[in-house]
């Protein structure tokens, strides 16, 4: 290692965590896994990002994404740094488990915002539509096999959601067909609803039929 580069890594190493972690939730995923060979502090500062962007497209092979998934999900603590902002984008198959891990630990760890893009039918965790600390929450899934789409339950408890991104997605409604999903969410403000469809106990199917009252102030797209 040159001089002018020794510098410039003692530089960097005399800046506290919190300022490295900020740098790094700039970078590409792969890019930030690569600093853990920079030095002995660096090998696990990675894990504990505040703004965490996992995506599989970074990555050449499935299971180097599980592997990183993995990685950060056994080496977080409930301590210094939490998770404030998740974006989980996912192509394929992947390991259900990792996932759940990585949600839960999360949502009990005061997360202000979730993005899930999955192009697959998955089971969401109830820690997220029971999570006190959400404000905002995105997400989309497949298009395909209607009646095994991933699915909201009938109400959620998420008294600080403020925005909410509906994608292909399924809300469980009663034997009427109605349901009041947002009618505890006093503090939403903006809900965007595009192409889901109600599901009822025998696996009927009917069109979104919601109860959107007491949202003057709201922008709704449905």
């Amino acid at each position: 290692m040159g001089d002018r580069l020794k510098r410039k890594m003692s530089s960097l190493n005399d800046l506290p965590n919190e300022i490295l972690l900020h740098i790094m939730s700039y970078l590409k995923i792969k890019d930030v896994v690569k600093t853990s060979v920079l030095s002995k502090r660096w090998r696990n500062l990675w894990k504990f990002l505040r703004h965490l962007k996992l995506d599989t497209s970074e990555f050449s092979k499935p299971c180097f994404f599980s592997d990183c998934v993995f990685e950060i999900v056994s080496s977080r603590g409930m301590g210094d740094y939490p998770l404030r902002t998740l974006d989980f984008n996912r192509h394929g198959a992947f390991r259900h488990e990792i996932f759940t891990r990585l949600i839960n630990h999360a949502m009990s760890n005061g997360l202000q915002q979730l993005n899930i893009a999955v192009p697959s039918n998955i089971g969401l965790p109830y820690s997220i539509f029971s999570c006190h600390s959400l404000t905002s929450i995105y997400i989309s899934v497949s298009r395909y096999d209607i009646k095994k789409r991933t699915r909201l339950p009938k109400h959620l408890d998420l008294p600080g959601l403020r925005s909410l991104h509906l994608e292909l997605v399924g809300i469980q409604a009663d034997d009427s067909g109605h349901a009041e999903p947002f009618s505890t969410c006093t503090k939403l403000t903006d809900l965007n609803i595009d192409e889901c469809f109600l599901a009822g106990p025998a696996q009927s199917i009917w069109r979104p039929c919601f109860n959107l009252i007491n949202r003057p102030k709201s922008k709704i797209y449905i």
